[in-house]
């Protein structure tokens, strides 16, 4: 569409009759914006809408800002194991008792009474090992 095209379209409606922008999206979605402005990028005009953010939560930083704060400063190496799930059970043995605030894989396991296996080199890992000896020492 073009401005002279918009113009004539618009003429049929009151002058005082409000403008609005109806965007359709995927699954019949429906939004309508109220806030409208014509700007001008250098391709002619434009007409932009404003998001109306009644009822919703616009969550900014915060809970960026405590995982990233949570986060260990560099990636920590666990060892190599046998599975893919053994590997998985073995970081969120570490984020349990490292008390890190990361999702675990199986959150119901019980990492409390749960001894880790050795790596592929079959060693302990150096992280896993300390975990298990303060752990032991406690007991």
């Amino acid at each position: 569409m073009n401005v002279k095209e918009l113009i004539e379209t618009l003429k049929g409606f009151p002058g005082e009759a409000p403008v609005r922008v109806g965007i359709a999206w995927p699954d019949r979605v429906t939004e309508t914006h109220e806030s409208l402005w014509v700007g001008d990028y250098g391709g002619g005009p434009q007409i932009n809408a404003a998001m109306d953010f009644r009822g919703l939560n616009v969550f900014v930083g915060c809970t960026l800002q405590r995982y990233v704060k949570d986060r260990p400063q560099e990636t920590i190496d666990l060892g190599q194991y046998e599975t893919a799930e053994m590997a998985a059970k073995v970081r969120d043995f570490y984020i349990h008792h490292k008390g890190l605030e990361e999702p675990l894989n199986f959150p119901d396991f019980d990492y409390e009474d749960w001894i880790p296996p050795r790596t592929r080199s079959g060693e302990y890992n150096p992280h896993i090992a300390k975990i298990l000896e303060e752990k032991l020492l406690s007991d």
